[in-house]
């Protein structure tokens, strides 16, 4: 049942499912624990999210997550309330590609029914602080510190968006990645050069 999740959850964070919009593409690799329904509705809504900026997320586990470039997500479930008290996340800019994520407050916070949403803009909110590698906020959208009721509401409908200056931050940080991939590519490594 596992592998067959993996495959699903693969071939949504490739594209497979979404508008056909190329782009960068990130591999995350999030850990898996009880509920695997909602952290499958919430990482496809995460990567249909994404494409509107045209960033793929490769969903992944196993051997594709010991690649230095992959962001790594811990869920946590027992989060001991003097621990970042009323957060949902965060991602550690100090130790680059970790975010932990509170999926018992996340849980609590709203109606089953909305977790796999909220959970997504949770994962989109902490993925792009690390893409961005800022911890900025915007005063809207998907960026913003704090989500409230109305956030909620929102959500149950229609997903939030990014401000105009989150997708010029998410689209510089891609090209920076990019460039820093394919120089980590076409640098030759042999033993004692520098």
């Amino acid at each position: 049942m596992k592998s067959a999740m993996i495959l699903v959850v693969a071939a949504v964070g490739t594209g497979a499912w979404g508008n056909g919009v190329a782009g960068p593409v990130v591999t995350v690799c999030m850990d898996q624990f009880a509920d695997s329904t909602v952290t499958y509705l919430a990482q496809r809504e995460a990567s249909k999210i994404f494409s509107e900026v045209t960033v793929q997320i490769a969903w992944r586990d196993g051997r594709a997550c010991q690649s230095s470039d992959v962001i790594h997500i811990h869920l946590s479930n027992q989060t001991p309330p003097a621990l970042r008290p009323g957060a949902l996340a965060y991602a550690r800019l100090d130790q680059d590609n970790y975010i932990e994520v509170f999926y018992d407050r996340a849980a609590n916070a709203v109606a089953a029914a909305l977790l796999p949403r909220l959970l997504a803009h949770v994962l989109v909110h902490e993925i792009t602080h690390n893409l961005q590698g800022v911890a900025r906020h915007s005063e809207t959208g998907i960026m913003k510190a704090h989500y409230t009721t109305d956030d909620y509401r929102q959500m149950s409908i229609r997903h939030l968006t990014f401000a105009p200056e989150d997708v010029t931050l998410i689209q510089q940080a891609m090209a920076n990645r990019s460039e820093r991939l394919e120089a980590a590519r076409v640098t030759p490594s042999f033993p004692g050069s520098r």
